[in-house]
Protein backbone atom coordinates (compact mmCIF):
# COMPACT_ATOMS: atom_id res chain seq x y z
CA UNK A 1 0.00 0.00 0.00
CA UNK A 2 2.74 2.19 0.94
CA UNK A 3 4.84 2.02 -2.43
CA UNK A 4 1.64 2.40 -4.62
CA UNK A 5 1.00 5.90 -2.51
CA UNK A 6 4.62 6.61 -3.07
CA UNK A 7 4.49 5.75 -7.04
CA UNK A 8 1.29 7.73 -7.51
CA UNK A 9 2.71 10.76 -5.27
CA UNK A 10 5.95 10.20 -7.85
CA UNK A 11 3.73 11.09 -10.72
CA UNK A 12 1.71 13.47 -9.28
CA UNK A 13 4.74 15.90 -8.31
CA UNK A 14 6.11 14.73 -12.11
CA UNK A 15 2.82 16.19 -13.31
CA UNK A 16 3.45 19.66 -11.16
CA UNK A 17 7.30 19.84 -12.47
CA UNK A 18 6.31 19.84 -15.98
CA UNK A 19 3.51 21.89 -15.45
CA UNK A 20 5.46 24.72 -13.75
CA UNK A 21 8.22 24.05 -17.03
CA UNK A 22 5.77 24.56 -19.51
CA UNK A 23 3.99 27.87 -17.63
CA UNK A 24 6.99 29.35 -17.50
CA UNK A 25 8.18 28.87 -20.89
CA UNK A 26 10.92 26.21 -20.84
CA UNK A 27 9.07 23.85 -22.47
CA UNK A 28 6.50 25.43 -24.21
CA UNK A 29 8.71 26.63 -27.43
CA UNK A 30 8.98 26.51 -31.24
CA UNK A 31 11.03 23.57 -31.26
CA UNK A 32 10.93 21.44 -28.77
CA UNK A 33 8.74 19.05 -27.18
CA UNK A 34 8.62 16.22 -24.56
CA UNK A 35 9.70 12.94 -24.68
CA UNK A 36 7.85 9.82 -23.02
CA UNK A 37 10.68 9.62 -20.64
CA UNK A 38 10.13 13.21 -19.25
CA UNK A 39 13.21 14.56 -21.60
CA UNK A 40 13.30 17.43 -23.71
CA UNK A 41 14.20 16.71 -27.10
CA UNK A 42 14.34 19.19 -29.88
CA UNK A 43 11.55 18.81 -32.74
CA UNK A 44 12.91 18.05 -36.54
CA UNK A 45 12.60 20.76 -38.44
CA UNK A 46 12.96 19.85 -42.12
CA UNK A 47 12.47 23.46 -43.91
CA UNK A 48 14.47 25.14 -41.43
CA UNK A 49 17.33 24.87 -43.62
CA UNK A 50 15.75 26.81 -46.45
CA UNK A 51 15.32 29.87 -44.04
CA UNK A 52 17.22 32.92 -45.68
CA UNK A 53 19.65 33.40 -42.99
CA UNK A 54 20.38 29.20 -43.48
CA UNK A 55 20.83 29.78 -47.24
CA UNK A 56 22.96 32.98 -46.88
CA UNK A 57 25.32 30.40 -45.49
CA UNK A 58 24.85 27.24 -47.76
CA UNK A 59 24.98 28.80 -50.99
CA UNK A 60 24.96 27.00 -54.08
CA UNK A 61 25.99 23.32 -54.68
CA UNK A 62 27.62 22.64 -57.86
CA UNK A 63 26.77 19.51 -59.97
CA UNK A 64 27.44 18.65 -63.65
CA UNK A 65 25.21 19.95 -66.27
CA UNK A 66 24.23 17.64 -69.12
CA UNK A 67 23.33 18.96 -71.87
CA UNK A 68 20.97 17.04 -74.63
CA UNK A 69 19.60 19.10 -77.75
CA UNK A 70 18.04 22.30 -76.50
CA UNK A 71 17.55 20.93 -72.55
CA UNK A 72 19.77 20.59 -70.09
CA UNK A 73 20.02 18.84 -66.72
CA UNK A 74 21.85 19.37 -63.42
CA UNK A 75 21.00 18.28 -59.85
CA UNK A 76 19.93 20.04 -56.55
CA UNK A 77 19.17 18.78 -52.98
CA UNK A 78 18.96 15.06 -54.25
CA UNK A 79 16.64 15.69 -57.26
CA UNK A 80 17.67 15.94 -60.92
CA UNK A 81 16.43 18.62 -62.44
CA UNK A 82 15.46 19.62 -66.32
CA UNK A 83 15.32 22.54 -68.12
CA UNK A 84 15.71 24.45 -71.46
CA UNK A 85 19.08 25.79 -72.75
CA UNK A 86 19.09 28.38 -75.61
CA UNK A 87 22.28 28.98 -77.36
CA UNK A 88 23.94 31.96 -78.98
CA UNK A 89 25.41 31.41 -82.60
CA UNK A 90 27.78 34.02 -82.31
CA UNK A 91 30.23 35.18 -78.96
CA UNK A 92 28.81 34.34 -75.72
CA UNK A 93 28.79 37.52 -74.04
CA UNK A 94 26.95 36.06 -70.94
CA UNK A 95 24.60 33.87 -69.31
CA UNK A 96 20.93 34.34 -68.32
CA UNK A 97 19.34 32.34 -65.42
CA UNK A 98 15.29 32.49 -65.94
CA UNK A 99 12.55 31.55 -63.39
CA UNK A 100 9.03 31.94 -64.67
CA UNK A 101 6.09 32.50 -62.94
CA UNK A 102 2.92 29.84 -61.87
CA UNK A 103 1.77 26.93 -64.74
CA UNK A 104 -0.65 24.59 -63.88
CA UNK A 105 1.38 21.09 -64.53
CA UNK A 106 -1.63 20.00 -66.41
CA UNK A 107 -0.72 22.37 -69.49
CA UNK A 108 3.51 22.79 -68.64
CA UNK A 109 5.93 21.95 -71.14
CA UNK A 110 9.85 22.89 -70.93
CA UNK A 111 10.68 26.51 -71.53
CA UNK A 112 6.46 27.42 -71.22
CA UNK A 113 7.01 31.40 -69.58
CA UNK A 114 10.83 31.72 -70.85
CA UNK A 115 11.36 30.75 -73.99
CA UNK A 116 10.97 33.89 -76.04
CA UNK A 117 12.81 35.83 -73.94
CA UNK A 118 15.27 33.15 -73.80
CA UNK A 119 15.14 32.99 -78.17
CA UNK A 120 15.95 36.90 -78.04
CA UNK A 121 18.58 37.08 -75.26
CA UNK A 122 20.33 34.38 -77.03
CA UNK A 123 20.19 35.78 -80.69
CA UNK A 124 21.91 39.06 -78.68
CA UNK A 125 24.64 36.95 -76.95
CA UNK A 126 23.51 35.44 -74.05
CA UNK A 127 23.50 31.61 -73.64
CA UNK A 128 20.14 31.02 -71.38
CA UNK A 129 19.43 28.18 -68.83
CA UNK A 130 15.68 28.05 -67.85
CA UNK A 131 15.04 25.05 -65.04
CA UNK A 132 12.09 23.25 -65.02
CA UNK A 133 11.68 23.55 -61.34
CA UNK A 134 10.84 19.87 -59.78
CA UNK A 135 8.00 18.38 -60.26
CA UNK A 136 8.26 20.12 -63.72
CA UNK A 137 8.92 18.59 -66.98
CA UNK A 138 11.15 15.60 -67.06
CA UNK A 139 12.39 16.22 -63.33
CA UNK A 140 12.11 14.77 -60.14
CA UNK A 141 9.10 14.82 -58.10
CA UNK A 142 8.52 18.08 -56.17
CA UNK A 143 8.43 17.98 -51.92
CA UNK A 144 4.97 16.52 -50.97
CA UNK A 145 4.30 19.36 -48.66
CA UNK A 146 3.09 22.43 -50.77
CA UNK A 147 5.56 25.14 -48.69
CA UNK A 148 8.35 22.79 -48.84
CA UNK A 149 8.16 22.73 -52.72
CA UNK A 150 8.15 26.29 -53.01
CA UNK A 151 10.94 26.83 -50.15
CA UNK A 152 12.97 24.74 -52.32
CA UNK A 153 13.13 26.66 -55.63
CA UNK A 154 15.58 29.17 -54.77
CA UNK A 155 17.89 26.37 -53.38
CA UNK A 156 17.20 25.13 -56.75
CA UNK A 157 18.24 28.33 -58.92
CA UNK A 158 21.71 28.99 -56.22
CA UNK A 159 22.75 25.46 -57.09
CA UNK A 160 22.11 25.93 -61.17
CA UNK A 161 24.54 28.87 -60.41
CA UNK A 162 27.29 27.45 -58.68
CA UNK A 163 27.22 25.05 -61.26
CA UNK A 164 27.51 27.35 -64.18
CA UNK A 165 30.82 28.69 -65.49
CA UNK A 166 32.34 31.67 -63.28
CA UNK A 167 33.89 33.05 -66.74
CA UNK A 168 30.99 34.68 -68.07
CA UNK A 169 28.81 37.06 -66.53
CA UNK A 170 25.60 36.00 -64.72
CA UNK A 171 22.22 37.51 -64.80
CA UNK A 172 19.14 36.81 -63.30
CA UNK A 173 15.57 37.48 -64.92
CA UNK A 174 12.25 36.32 -62.69
CA UNK A 175 8.42 37.06 -64.01
CA UNK A 176 5.68 37.29 -61.54
CA UNK A 177 6.24 33.90 -59.12
CA UNK A 178 9.71 33.49 -61.04
CA UNK A 179 10.55 37.09 -59.63
CA UNK A 180 9.69 36.27 -55.91
CA UNK A 181 12.31 33.52 -56.31
CA UNK A 182 15.42 35.92 -57.93
CA UNK A 183 14.81 38.29 -55.39
CA UNK A 184 15.40 35.63 -52.84
CA UNK A 185 18.42 34.43 -54.73
CA UNK A 186 19.68 38.49 -55.22
CA UNK A 187 19.20 38.62 -51.57
CA UNK A 188 21.02 35.59 -50.45
CA UNK A 189 24.08 36.02 -52.89
CA UNK A 190 24.13 39.89 -51.66
CA UNK A 191 24.82 38.28 -48.42
CA UNK A 192 27.39 35.73 -49.24
CA UNK A 193 28.97 38.25 -51.08
CA UNK A 194 28.95 40.73 -47.67
CA UNK A 195 30.82 37.87 -46.01
CA UNK A 196 33.36 37.32 -48.55
CA UNK A 197 31.91 34.17 -49.82
CA UNK A 198 31.07 34.43 -53.70
CA UNK A 199 33.04 36.81 -56.01
CA UNK A 200 32.76 40.55 -56.20
CA UNK A 201 31.57 40.28 -60.33
CA UNK A 202 29.73 36.62 -60.13
CA UNK A 203 26.03 37.79 -60.80
CA UNK A 204 26.01 41.26 -62.30
CA UNK A 205 21.98 42.07 -61.83
CA UNK A 206 18.83 40.81 -61.87
CA UNK A 207 15.75 41.61 -64.35
CA UNK A 208 12.27 41.38 -62.69
CA UNK A 209 9.09 41.26 -64.60
CA UNK A 210 5.92 42.19 -62.58
CA UNK A 211 7.53 40.22 -59.58
CA UNK A 212 5.31 39.02 -56.64
CA UNK A 213 7.02 41.15 -53.97
CA UNK A 214 4.39 40.60 -50.75
CA UNK A 215 6.04 39.57 -47.94
CA UNK A 216 5.81 34.94 -47.17
CA UNK A 217 2.67 33.51 -47.06
CA UNK A 218 0.39 37.13 -47.98
CA UNK A 219 1.85 36.43 -51.19
CA UNK A 220 0.83 32.96 -51.66
CA UNK A 221 -2.30 33.76 -49.66
CA UNK A 222 -3.51 36.27 -52.21
CA UNK A 223 -4.15 34.10 -55.29
CA UNK A 224 -5.65 31.06 -53.15
CA UNK A 225 -9.03 32.32 -54.07
CA UNK A 226 -8.60 30.34 -57.55
CA UNK A 227 -8.57 27.29 -55.75
CA UNK A 228 -11.49 24.88 -55.92
CA UNK A 229 -11.61 25.06 -52.31
CA UNK A 230 -11.28 29.21 -52.20
CA UNK A 231 -8.03 28.47 -50.37
CA UNK A 232 -9.22 26.11 -47.42
CA UNK A 233 -6.60 23.40 -47.39
CA UNK A 234 -3.60 26.15 -48.10
CA UNK A 235 -4.36 28.08 -45.69
CA UNK A 236 -4.58 25.37 -43.12
CA UNK A 237 -1.19 24.11 -44.64
CA UNK A 238 0.67 27.73 -43.98
CA UNK A 239 -1.11 27.26 -40.15
CA UNK A 240 0.33 24.56 -39.21
CA UNK A 241 3.58 26.11 -41.01
CA UNK A 242 3.39 28.56 -38.79
CA UNK A 243 3.43 26.65 -35.19
CA UNK A 244 6.95 25.35 -36.45
CA UNK A 245 8.60 28.31 -38.06
CA UNK A 246 9.15 32.03 -38.15
CA UNK A 247 7.71 33.36 -41.62
CA UNK A 248 9.81 36.50 -41.02
CA UNK A 249 12.83 33.71 -41.83
CA UNK A 250 11.24 33.30 -45.35
CA UNK A 251 10.34 36.20 -46.43
CA UNK A 252 11.63 38.92 -48.80
CA UNK A 253 10.70 41.87 -47.54
CA UNK A 254 13.14 41.74 -44.68
CA UNK A 255 15.81 40.77 -46.38
CA UNK A 256 15.90 43.46 -49.32
CA UNK A 257 19.27 45.00 -47.53
CA UNK A 258 20.62 42.23 -48.66
CA UNK A 259 20.69 43.04 -51.99
CA UNK A 260 24.02 44.20 -53.88
CA UNK A 261 23.35 43.96 -57.54
CA UNK A 262 21.99 46.45 -59.83
CA UNK A 263 18.07 45.67 -60.44
CA UNK A 264 15.91 46.46 -63.43
CA UNK A 265 12.03 46.63 -62.57
CA UNK A 266 9.65 46.21 -65.53
CA UNK A 267 5.68 46.72 -64.77
CA UNK A 268 2.38 47.07 -66.90
CA UNK A 269 0.10 49.43 -65.68
CA UNK A 270 -2.55 46.80 -66.46
CA UNK A 271 -1.21 43.92 -64.95
CA UNK A 272 -4.33 41.77 -63.26
CA UNK A 273 -1.96 39.68 -61.70
CA UNK A 274 0.44 41.47 -59.65
CA UNK A 275 -1.00 44.66 -59.12
CA UNK A 276 1.14 47.82 -59.97
CA UNK A 277 1.18 49.08 -56.66
CA UNK A 278 3.36 45.89 -56.03
CA UNK A 279 6.18 47.12 -58.14
CA UNK A 280 5.80 51.02 -56.82
CA UNK A 281 6.75 49.89 -53.53
CA UNK A 282 9.21 47.59 -54.57
CA UNK A 283 10.90 50.39 -55.93
CA UNK A 284 10.15 52.72 -53.40
CA UNK A 285 11.96 50.35 -50.87
CA UNK A 286 15.17 49.45 -52.85
CA UNK A 287 15.33 53.59 -53.34
CA UNK A 288 15.48 54.32 -49.66
CA UNK A 289 17.59 51.65 -49.26
CA UNK A 290 19.88 52.95 -52.13
CA UNK A 291 19.74 50.31 -54.26
CA UNK A 292 20.74 50.38 -57.68
CA UNK A 293 17.19 50.50 -59.81
CA UNK A 294 16.01 51.07 -63.14
CA UNK A 295 11.99 51.11 -63.06
CA UNK A 296 9.96 51.08 -65.87
CA UNK A 297 6.05 51.42 -66.10
CA UNK A 298 3.85 50.47 -69.35
CA UNK A 299 1.13 52.08 -69.67
CA UNK A 300 -1.80 49.77 -70.32
CA UNK A 301 0.59 46.53 -70.50
CA UNK A 302 -0.63 43.63 -68.89
CA UNK A 303 1.17 40.84 -66.67
CA UNK A 304 3.22 39.58 -70.02
CA UNK A 305 4.03 43.12 -71.15
CA UNK A 306 2.08 43.44 -73.76
CA UNK A 307 2.13 45.22 -75.99
CA UNK A 308 5.56 46.75 -74.58
CA UNK A 309 7.29 43.04 -74.57
CA UNK A 310 9.60 44.08 -77.68
CA UNK A 311 10.73 47.98 -75.81
CA UNK A 312 11.21 45.13 -72.25
CA UNK A 313 13.76 42.55 -73.65
CA UNK A 314 15.33 45.25 -75.68
CA UNK A 315 15.70 47.58 -72.37
CA UNK A 316 17.13 44.21 -70.40
CA UNK A 317 19.64 43.29 -73.63
CA UNK A 318 20.71 47.10 -73.39
CA UNK A 319 21.09 47.16 -69.72
CA UNK A 320 22.88 43.73 -69.75
CA UNK A 321 25.25 44.64 -72.44
CA UNK A 322 26.34 47.56 -70.39
CA UNK A 323 27.28 45.41 -67.35
CA UNK A 324 28.61 42.87 -69.00
CA UNK A 325 31.43 45.62 -69.79
CA UNK A 326 32.08 46.02 -66.25
CA UNK A 327 35.19 44.38 -65.80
Amino acid sequence: MQSRYKFWLGISLLVIFVGFLWWRGILHTRYAILSPKGSVEKKELPYEKYSFEKLAMRGGVASTIEVIGDKFYYRSEGRRISGEINKPEGEIKGIVVMARGYVDKAVYRTGLGTHNGAVYYAKNGYITYAPDFSGYGESDVEDENALGARLVKPVEILDLIASLSQDKPIFLWGHSNGGQIMLSVSEILGKRHLTGSVPVKYVRGVTLWAPVSKPFPYNILYYSDDASDSGKWLRGEISNFEKDYDVFDYSIDKYLDWINIPVQLHQGSMDEAVPQKWSDDLAKNLKEKEKELNYYIYPGADHNMRPNWDSVVARDVEWMNKLAEVK
